[in-house]
């Protein structure tokens, strides 16, 4: 009995070793859906950074504000292209008239797409590797240059977009 009580009384160790190191799994891996959302998937809203509508429209588009920002996670940043999907709505064009929509990914500008009529539009354009980075999250942004406001209660909206992101 008395051995049992010694046993409780053992003396911690001062220190302990760190714990193995693991990288973070990200929470979109690549991959096709990992690269390149379509604004009708359930994992959407995890992709968004800020100005998308959290709400699907018609089943497969959402409206955007100021400048809409989304993130990907990318292992390789080779070969990739920038493709954003999205519509110019008449109901705001009747207010803005043509617009030019500029595009972005981490911060920097990639290339521009005037739309001189309300409708749909593709833009699709090579990015620079060095513009990317490998094992981290990338940003793509797209902004216009006019956006429609609302005489009621002052929000703004820019386009409806369909699917944002990278292919190969």
């Amino acid at each position: 009995m008395a051995f049992l009580l010694l046993a409780g009384c053992a003396r911690a160790p001062d220190s302990y070793p760190p714990p193995i190191q693991r990288k973070p799994l990200p929470d979109l891996a690549e991959s096709a859906s990992g690269m390149l959302v379509e604004m009708s998937d359930a994992s959407a809203g995890a992709h968004f950074v800020r100005d998308v509508s959290p709400g699907l429209e018609g089943g497969r588009w959402r409206w955007t504000n100021q400048r809409p920002e989304l993130k990907f996670f990318l292992e390789s940043t080779k070969g990739l292209k920038l493709v954003w999907d999205f519509s110019v709505a008449e109901v705001t064009f009747k207010e803005t008239g043509p617009v030019t929509v500029s595009f972005y990914v981490n911060g920097r500008p990639v290339g521009r797409l005037p739309c001189p009529k309300p409708g749909d539009y593709k833009f699709e354009q090579p990015v620079r590797q060095e513009l990317l980075r490998a094992n981290e999250y990338n940003t793509i942004a797209a902004q216009a240059d006019k956006l429609w406001v609302s005489q009621t209660d002052g929000a703004k909206l820019g386009f409806t977009m369909t699917r944002a992101g990278f292919l190969r």
